[in-house]
């Protein structure tokens, strides 16, 4: 469990920000905890979020990390109220931000990450989702770019990158440009979860699914992320089945070294 701590609305001090559990089977769940306030980002949760992901970088305890928010909302978003202004998580010297290195972290992460979406998903809430290999929608999910409707360009945070890849580029900029939420229904129609469940069983849909996951030899989950990765910017069908073949070929390897 995450040591960071926020204060709740009578200003006392709440539970952890961040809920990290370890379940069987190397399997991780995390929770984002501010529920009065949608579980909206403000910095000590960008921030234990960043520690987290950049954690796991080198830990094979944990093979599969499942990601889900408290209450009746995945994210929704950096807390502009708490922050007052909408560049309010920006960092550092030389002005990095904080949620940038988040999306970066998730994407390096070696696990898969399964992300668990009920109720919204709303600006960096939804980039924060979008990062994740696997979503999985409730059918209360509802997927907002938020951005431009507070003001600033129509996309950060990777949102452009993915959307435009997974749902097609008119669907994807109609999306950035108005601000329109995409709802449960929409998001597996046009193929951006891979699955809507009822609410209530979006929990247990999550640990089922992470279940046959964690049935794959040790590093196969790591290895296969990370030639995903690299497929999805290859430049031709030859070199991603190279990278594919360089991945089987270190898993040949692996399986005769155990063998001896």
């Amino acid at each position: 469990m995450h040591n960071d701590r926020d204060l709740n609305r009578e200003g006392l001090m709440d539970e952890p920000i961040l809920n990290v559990e370890r379940l069987e089977g190397g399997l991780e769940r995390v929770t984002l905890n501010r529920p009065n306030r949608l579980n909206a980002m403000n910095h000590p949760m960008a921030e234990a979020l960043l520690a987290h992901f950049e954690s796991r970088r080198r830990d094979k305890d944990v093979r599969v990390i499942v990601i889900r928010g408290a209450g009746r909302a995945f994210s929704s978003g950096a807390d502009l109220k708490a922050a007052g202004q909408p560049d309010a998580l920006r960092d550092g010297p030389e002005g990095d931000w904080v949620l940038r290195d988040l999306m970066k972290a998730m994407r390096g992460c070696p696990q898969p990450l399964i992300g668990l979406v009920r109720g919204p998903a709303a600006g960096g809430g939804m980039a924060l989702a979008l990062a994740c290999d696997v979503i999985v929608a409730g059918e209360s999910a509802a997927f907002h770019s938020a951005f431009i409707n507070i003001g600033l360009s129509g996309a950060e945070l990777g949102a452009s990158w993915r959307l435009q890849r997974t749902i097609g580029v008119s669907r994807a900029r109609e999306m950035l440009l108005t601000g329109r939420p995409l709802n449960a229904a929409d998001a597996l129609r046009l193929g951006l979860v891979s699955a809507t469940v009822p609410d209530e069983a979006l929990d247990d849909y999550g640990l089922a699914l992470a279940a046959d996951m964690l049935k794959a030899a040790p590093d196969a989950l790591r290895l296969s992320k990370r030639s995903f990765d690299a497929t999805l910017e290859a430049i031709s069908i030859d070199a991603a089945m190279e990278i594919e073949e360089r991945a089987q070929m270190l898993m040949i390897a692996s399986r005769r070294a155990a063998a001896r």
